[in-house]
């Protein structure tokens, strides 16, 4: 049996709320497909900058968070909305970050970019079926006022807006009206289908560098 830990480093609480659940499915997923032994796998947990470091830069945070936890994990997911510049995002707030985490004296965990193409929600708002479920609605996809493809949805100019109007879509009242779609991320990140999921190419470029990671762990044929 071999115990897999898995952390993540992430912008937002809204992102921590949809990416864990999402994260925790395709790394099962994944070693229950081609594992070559049972793989034990915990909850992700949710890093935070340490007290001491919270002045510092992006990269310093993120190495004294994995520090700070690094018996805790193996993989270590550092997420980035790509803000319409994947590329860009990723040389600026995630490989600094990568190439301190592999320089860690010791360290045999590895670091895994997660970079939606703008942000997290063009990734909640890719199957049309989950989000049904999740708000109690019968709304079609036209209806909530979703992405036609994976492809749109990654280029949507503004994400969390159209999470926002499928959301208004179902008409919300009360409690549920004034606490938004944050509530619901979670089970969002618990329902969408990976394979859903898989016709976005940040998020199969995700699932490239975690199949990789996991191959390199020796956990993956």
């Amino acid at each position: 049996m071999r115990y897999l830990g898995l952390a993540l480093y992430a912008e937002g609480p809204t992102d921590y709320y949809f990416l864990s659940p999402v994260l925790l499915r395709l790394c099962e997923e994944l070693c229950l497909r081609a594992a070559t032994d049972p793989v034990e796998i915990g909850t992700i947990l949710a890093l935070d900058d340490p007290e001491q470091a919270r002045h510092l830069g992006r990269e310093q945070r993120i190495e004294a968070a994995a520090v700070e936890a690094r018996n805790a994990w193996n993989i270590l997911f550092v997420h980035t909305d790509g803000e319409g510049d994947p590329e860009r995002a990723a040389a600026e707030r995630v490989e600094p970050a990568l190439a301190r985490l592999k320089a860690l004296d010791g360290n045999t965990g590895i670091g895994v970019a997660v970079i939606p193409v703008r942000e997290t929600e063009a990734w909640a708002i890719l199957d049309g079926d989950a989000l049904r479920q999740v708000l109690g609605t019968t709304l079609t996809d036209q209806a909530l006022g979703l992405p036609r493809t994976a492809r749109d949805a990654e280029k949507a100019k503004d994400p969390k807006a159209l999470l926002n109007q499928a959301f208004k879509a179902t008409q919300p009242t009360g409690r549920r009206k004034s606490l938004g779609t944050s509530p619901y991320l979670g089970a969002l990140g618990e329902q969408v289908a990976l394979d859903k999921l898989r016709d976005a190419p940040s998020f199969a470029t995700l699932e490239a560098k975690l199949t990789d990671a996991l191959r390199r762990l020796a956990i993956l044929n």
